[in-house]
């Protein structure tokens, strides 16, 4: 039984029967409730299963060793980065094409020690030779070890080793072409595709669409955008300070602060030396809502966490109502403050209150889901 994964004008490769032969296929409203499963992670809070898309970031933002911290992780079954859980261990394919096998096959073991793993015993497989996604040669392999392997996460890192010269970046449609024909064909073999690109050079644009080439913006169904603070990281030293943004369609964003320490540049090894060190927390700035309000609001939650409810923190902010409302919002769902119900002595009364505090890691409540008016959640 045989499946077209590329054009029909190339190569048609033979597959897993349990794939249907079909293209185009239709499917009914029954079909697909028969079908539906609920969201399931693969790496919880940072990969959702099935998903596809760009890690990103400018020159020495450490992309490639988040690709291996993921990488690494997801084999184990350790949390990424200490931070994001692992349900089960899981098998990764990384298609290598930038460094070599030496250089990151000692990244790789110092990555292990530092999760205190022993990386022989890890369903981690690895190719180093690079081709272009759009050639037979690419497609053929990639398929094959698909099927081989059964990885629940794919990682092609970077895109750029894998490109070739059929399309320009700039050219939309067919840019589409090439990722759509990766995230299609991982995803009918139950892989995740995670594709490690660099920023474009005019600086233009930001998250996504900083991202080099047209396309990965439009076709990215989950992000991992990773921003260096020049400021305060001293690549010398090997210590870097970054803002990692990890964000899916299918649930929403959250920003993190992730400081990395790899250790000096060792001149003998051609590497960083030393013992890897990390730390991760919930980003808490105002990257994503710029302003004096943003400041304000975060001033007031972080001084007096679990204080004021919504009306009397805005109550505190200058300027439009409504402008302050979508700043509180937007600080609400993008990860920086949430809300718990506390009762407070009202006049002699307990009355339940919904009050604001910085995010410790729970869920977070649409704001707009709490009522202003109602006695009993908000001020009257």
């Amino acid at each position: 039984m045989t499946l077209q994964l590329v054009r029909e004008d190339e190569t048609v490769l033979e597959t897993d029967p349990n794939v249907p032969d079909k293209r185009f296929e239709i499917w009914t409203p029954k079909d697909l409730v028969e079908n539906n499963v609920l969201p399931e992670w693969t790496i919880k809070g940072l990969v959702i299963k099935p998903t596809y898309g760009m890690l990103a970031g400018a020159e020495k933002s450490l992309k490639s060793y988040l690709a291996q911290f993921i990488a690494v992780g997801a084999a184990s079954g350790v949390p990424v980065l200490g931070q994001f859980a692992v349900p089960e261990p899981v098998p990764v394919l990384m298609m290598c094409g930038e460094g070599g096998r030496l250089p990151y096959t000692r990244r790789l073991l110092r990555i292990a020690a530092a999760y205190g793993l022993d990386l022989a015993d890890l369903p981690l497989y690895t190719t180093f030779d690079v081709g272009s996604v759009t050639a037979s040669p690419f497609q053929t392999a990639f398929v094959q070890h698909l099927k081989d392997y059964q990885p629940a996460i794919t990682i092609i890192e970077p895109y750029y080793a894998f490109h070739g010269a059929a399309s320009e970046g700039k050219m939309l449609h067919i840019e589409g072409d090439q990722l759509v024909w990766l995230s299609h064909t991982c995803e009918m073999f139950g892989s995740s595709l995670i594709i490690g690109n660099h920023y474009n050079q005019t600086g233009s644009g930001s998250g996504l669409r900083r991202i080099t080439g047209a396309g990965p913006a439009e076709w990215s169904d989950s992000w991992w955008i990773v921003e260096k603070d020049a400021n305060t990281s001293d690549v010398t030293v090997g210590h870097f300070e970054l803002e990692l943004e990890v964000g899916s369609r299918q649930w929403g964003a959250a920003d993190y602060d992730l400081t990395i320490d790899l250790g000096p540049f060792d001149d003998n090894a051609m590497d960083n030396a030393g013992e890897i060190a990390w730390s991760v927390a919930k980003h808490v700035g105002t990257r994503t809502v710029q302003g004096t309000t943003a400041n304000l609001i975060l001033s007031i939650v972080i001084t007096e966490p679990f204080v004021h409810t919504k009306t009397e923190i805005l109550a505190a902010c200058s300027g439009s109502s409504d402008d302050n409302r979508n700043v509180f919002r937007a600080l609400a769902l993008t990860g920086k403050i949430e809300c718990q119900t506390v009762k407070r002595d009202e006049h002699g009364k307990m009355m339940p209150r919904d009050v604001w505090g910085p995010v410790y890691g729970r869920a977070l409540p649409d704001p707009d889901a709490v009522d202003d008016t109602t006695p009993g959640s908000e001020d009257d």
